[in-house]
């Protein structure tokens, strides 16, 4: 997993970075099995407010979580859940959609095989 940092109108400080790499763990679990994974955190900084954009790009799909407050570092603590949450999301879609199809084509072998 590739882990970006960028600032608009704003330097992030090492102590941003450390911080936001030892609160991606929890991301790098969900893309262990993808080398190619990409995190990019966009900060920008207007009108006395953090922006924070995380982008996450994985095998083709693209997740994407956003949140302003006043400090960047609470803006980490709330983007990282938002885009768990759609990864939950997500595998349940899949997990739902796959359900019943082994059973369907099990039932069609068997009614062939009796005619």
């Amino acid at each position: 997993m590739k882990l970006e940092i960028f600032g608009k109108n704003y330097e992030p400080s090492d102590l941003l970075k450390s911080v936001t790499e030892k609160k991606c763990e929890k991301l790098a679990r969900r893309f262990s099995d993808d080398d190619n994974a990409q995190v990019r955190f966009n900060v920008v900084f207007e009108n006395g407010l953090y922006s924070t954009t995380l982008v996450v790009t994985s095998r083709g799909q693209t997740y994407r979580a956003e949140t302003q407050s006043t400090s960047p570092f609470d803006n980490i603590d709330v983007v990282i859940p938002k885009l768990l949450g759609q990864l939950k999301k997500q595998k349940d879609v899949w997990e739902r959609s796959k359900k019943g199809a082994p059973a369907v084509y099990a039932d069609m072998r068997v009614r062939e095989e009796e005619e």
